[in-house]
Order: C-alpha cells, then sequence, then structure tokens
C-alpha cells in the first residue's frame, strides 16, 4: 500500500485508474479545466487543459483514450492516451447544446457504447467511438422526466439493466439496457419524504447484483435499495444515516464487507458495516477535509 498526497493538482474532484492499474487520472474542477495523470506515489506524469467546469473522468477499457464530461461547457471531450500512459491533447468534443450540464460518462459492459449522462437536458446520450481517430458519434439518446436532472448511471451485474441517480427531483429510474438503447421503467424516490430536499449523489451496485446504494445529501443518508432478480424492480429496505453531512460519493469494497462515504461538507469519510448487504451504525471515520469521492 502506498502512503501518499499531493497538492498540485487544484480542485481535484474525480479520479479513475488505467486498466493496468498503474496510473491516476485526475480533473481539476475549475473554469479552466484539466486533466493529469499521476504516478502511484501521486506525483503528476502530464496534465493537458480539457475545459470549463470537468465534473467526471473515465477510461475506456483498452486504455488507449479518456472521457471527460464538462459540467461547465455542457459537453463529453475526449482525450487519446499517450504510450507512457499521459493525456494528450482532445481528439474531440461533444456539445450537448444550450442547458447541458454533462455530469458523467459509462463505458457499457460490452465496451461498444459510451453513456454521457447529462443533468442539465434530463437525457442520457448514447456514443460509439472511432478508434482510428478518437471521435465519437451519437447513435442514440434517452429522454427522462424533465427536471429530474440525471446524475450519475450505474450497470447491474447482468449488463442487461442501469439505474439512474437523478438529483434534482430525487429518484432513481431503472431502465432496461440493449445495444447501447435504454429504456426507462420504475421510478422511486431516492430518500424517505422527511420534508427536507434531498439530492441523490452516487449509486452503486452490489458484486452480487441483489442491493443498490444511493448516497443522499439533505437527508444525509444513504438509499438501500432490494434488486428483483430480473434486476427490473427495486424497493428501499433500509436508510441509515451517513455518519456526515452531505454524502458526494459512496464505494463498496471488494468483499462486500463495507460501505464507504465521501461526506464532502462535514470532510470525513465514513464506512458502515454490511450484513447482508444492509449497513448497520457507522462504525469509523476519517477526516478528509472537502471530500469529493473514494476510489477502491
Amino acid at each position: 500500500m502506498v502512503d501518499a498526497s499531493t497538492a498540485e493538482i487544484p480542485e481535484p474532484s474525480w479520479l479513475a485508474t488505467s486498466p493496468a492499474g498503474g496510473l491516476l487520472y485526475a480533473i481539476s474542477e475549475q473554469e479552466a479545466g484539466t486533466v493529469s495523470a499521476l504516478a502511484p506515489d501521486l506525483s503528476v506524469q502530464g496534465t493537458v487543459p480539457t475545459g470549463s467546469g470537468p465534473a467526471h473522468v473515465a477510461v475506456h477499457p483498452s486504455g488507449a483514450f479518456l472521457f471527460v464530461s464538462l459540467y461547465g461547457e455542457g459537453a463529453v471531450v475526449t482525450h487519446p492516451i499517450n504510450a507512457d500512459g499521459t493525456p494528450a491533447e482532445a481528439s474531440d468534443k461533444r456539445s450537448h447544446g444550450s442547458g447541458s450540464h454533462a455530469h458523467q460518462v459509462v463505458v457499457d459492459p460490452s465496451g461498444a457504447y459510451l453513456l454521457a449522462v447529462d443533468l442539465g437536458r434530463d437525457a442520457i446520450f448514447t456514443y460509439t467511438l472511432d478508434a482510428e481517430v478518437g471521435v465519437l458519434t451519437e447513435v442514440a439518446r434517452t429522454a427522462l422526466p424533465a427536471g429530474s436532472g440525471p446524475r450519475h448511471l450505474v450497470f447491474h451485474p447482468s449488463g442487461t439493466v442501469a439505474y439512474v441517480a437523478n438529483e434534482l427531483d430525487s429518484t432513481v429510474t431503472v431502465c432496461s439496457y440493449a445495444d447501447g438503447i435504454l429504456k426507462p421503467g420504475q421510478v422511486v424516490a431516492a430518500a424517505p419524504d422527511t420534508g427536507v430536499t434531498n439530492y441523490p449523489g452516487e449509486i452503486v451496485v452490489s458484486a452480487d447484483g441483489c442491493f443498490l446504494y444511493v448516497s443522499n445529501r439533505g437527508t444525509n443518508t444513504v438509499g438501500v435499495f432490494g434488486i428483483s432478480e430480473d434486476g427490473m424492480g427495486i424497493e428501499r429496505v433500509a436508510a441509515p444515516p451517513c455518519g456526515g453531512d452531505w454524502p458526494r460519493h459512496l464505494a463498496l469494497d471488494p468483499d462486500g464487507e463495507r460501505l464507504y462515504v465521501a461526506n464532502q461538507r462535514s470532510g470525513t469519510v465514513t464506512w458502515l458495516s454490511l450484513t447482508d448487504g444492509i449497513p448497520g451504525d457507522v462504525s469509523g471515520s476519517l477526516p478528509v477535509p472537502g471530500a469529493a469521492q473514494i476510489l477502491i
């Protein structure tokens, strides 16, 4: 294990790992946003500009491209990755138009399609990648209800179902998925109605596909949902406190024994032990000022 830190990346808010695990990629969430490659000791290996207000970065399974979601500009940017693992200048930028706030890019389980979640457009854009020139082509667009504000998406282990956390109307949408096409189905509240305005942040699925977890900023809880056998139905089974304020991100440990929560406003990372998929009380806490993401 490497114990390291760096202050070289201003306003870092999202990390992604290279497929081989040798490098980290970090965005700097500023108006003049950048994406950087970091070695395991967190020394910066290379940095390039990417655009205004990057919110998320994803790596193609081939390790040949990075995809950055620009919340500020409302676009998805493609960066080829150099032979040494550092990001190259952008090869493509796909604008989503007026009012767009691109929030996340997810490569689907087949590796054939990229899904870009756009909070401002209440839509999810599906792209294919021309790996010869590093250019995206839109092949589908899924509209969600106006004002829902889709933020993040996660796939069920089957690869045939996806779940979308909607930040602005505090819901989760269940979608069937095939060949780049999402079909919205069930919609459920992300948190119990307590009269507190709530903004879902992260959404994760257990490795066995039995549970869905949503971080609830506002109620400061974790929404825990049981998943039906086919993945197309979810039901809330618990909503424990997260142990902090404004849970921006969640992460499951590889053994499925703990759920970690990044509490941005209280500046803590907390963890809850899982018993048969259900989180118990907070069992530990670590001070991390402005905690935005946990990468395991």
